[in-house]
């Protein structure tokens, strides 16, 4: 992803840092500053925000772990300073698998708080595990600075090193919990709750009303956040919002393109160019026609690859026009006459293939170019309207 450094890969799975993570570590020399910590104080807080990222992490790749067991692989984790963004190629479309995938998340947070509950339980003595059990619940109370400096004072127990570490992360990951089963799609609690109305109401609808829900509570979120100087809040609704509404759309148009089929748009008049042929003939077919691809063929007739229009631009700015079109051509896609739209469309939006062959048992029918589809969408949703 631009704008990010990659760290390493674990399980398969790429995990790149944003450049804003930065503002973590700027965050924590300000809470230093503000609450006059020295050096050694300031690296523990650092070593915290570090600690609560792992967490974050570990989430992530519950998700993509799991949803490795339906197939699906996932194309890297980033961490950013409001979370962490599993990029999976796809979600399960199965309403059960859905449920699974979106769930394992928040539960790898549970297995960490009940871990680390267990370690508490391990490395402190009866007072310190008393204060541990206090501190923990301060986390969740409205207790008084006073109150808290009372206890510290009369049990001589002060809530730093692990004393401090253990019960803030057990709170946190309790907090992820709770937070993200928030359902304000698409966080996982709104994936929860779209895969659970889809098993009765279908994908699309599902998504559309979990979609409605999720910006409703975005929109919640973006007002209190600004309201009460929350602004990590505040960023969070405004993702949440603006990717609700992406989804929904996404889902919306899938389930338009599952409609139709290559042959209700196949192009069956095309200009064949051939694997000798000079970068020249080309640039001057891109210049007088209205064609911007092209399938590249052998002198036997035969489909060897397309040359799209980015390739002929790139030759003519580099002077390479007195080149053969076999130093350009590219692998070409083909697709049967009866292969769904959405397959098509994910060929030429997701994976870069400025055209697509069609064909059946018989040969080659003609070709798909991402002009004619985004056209054919154009006509046909005006129609529906």
């Amino acid at each position: 992803m631009r704008g990010s450094l990659r760290l390493f890969t674990w399980f398969g799975i790429p995990v790149h840092l944003h450049w804003s993570f930065g503002l973590i570590f700027l965050y924590a020399f300000w809470i230093g500053y503000e609450n006059n910590l020295d050096m050694i104080g300031t690296a523990w807080l650092m070593g915290f925000f570090v600690a609560l990222f792992g967490c974050v992490l570990l989430h992530e790749y519950g998700h993509a772990l799991t949803a490795r067991r339906y197939g699906i692989d996932t194309h890297d984790i980033i961490l950013t300073p409001i979370g962490g963004i599993a990029r999976l190629e796809k979600m399960p479309e199965k309403p059960s698998q859905e449920f699974v995938v979106a769930i394992a998340g928040p539960m790898v947070n549970v297995a960490i708080a009940l871990l680390l509950v267990g370690v508490s339980m391990l490395v402190f003595r009866a007072e310190q595990w008393e204060f541990f059990k206090w501190f923990l619940q301060q986390q969740y109370s409205f207790t008084e600075g006073d109150e808290t400096a009372q206890v510290m004072e009369e049990t001589g127990l002060q809530p730093s090193g692990l004393l401090f570490y253990l019960p803030v992360l057990v709170a946190t990951n309790i907090g992820l919990v709770i937070f993200n089963l928030i359902p304000a799609f698409p966080m996982d609690g709104g994936r929860i709750f779209r895969s659970l109305l889809a098993m009765r109401w279908g994908r699309v609808k599902a998504t559309r009303w979990a979609a409605w829900l999720g910006q409703g509570i975005a929109v919640l979120f973006i007002v209190y956040g600004l309201w009460s100087n929350a602004f990590t809040l505040a960023l969070v609704g405004l993702f949440v919002f603006t990717t609700a509404r992406s989804e929904n759309s996404m889902v919306q148009l899938d389930d338009f393109l599952r409609k139709y089929r290559a042959k209700d748009l196949l192009r069956p008049q095309f200009t064949r160019i051939y694997m000798n042929d000079w970068m020249q003939s080309a640039a001057e077919l891109l210049q007088k026609g209205l064609e911007r691809h092209f399938l590249v063929f052998d002198l036997s007739e035969q489909l060897v690859g397309m040359l799209d229009e980015a390739s002929i631009v790139a030759a003519m700015k580099k002077n390479d026009l007195g080149k053969e079109v076999s130093q350009y051509a590219q692998k070409v896609e083909i697709v049967h006459l009866n292969e769904s739209l959405q397959h098509i469309f994910f060929l030429i939006r997701n994976q870069g293939n400025a055209i697509v062959a069609v064909g059946d048992e018989n040969g080659l029918l003609g070709v798909i170019d991402e002009a004619g589809l985004y056209n054919f969408m154009r006509m046909q949703s005006g129609k529906s309207v």
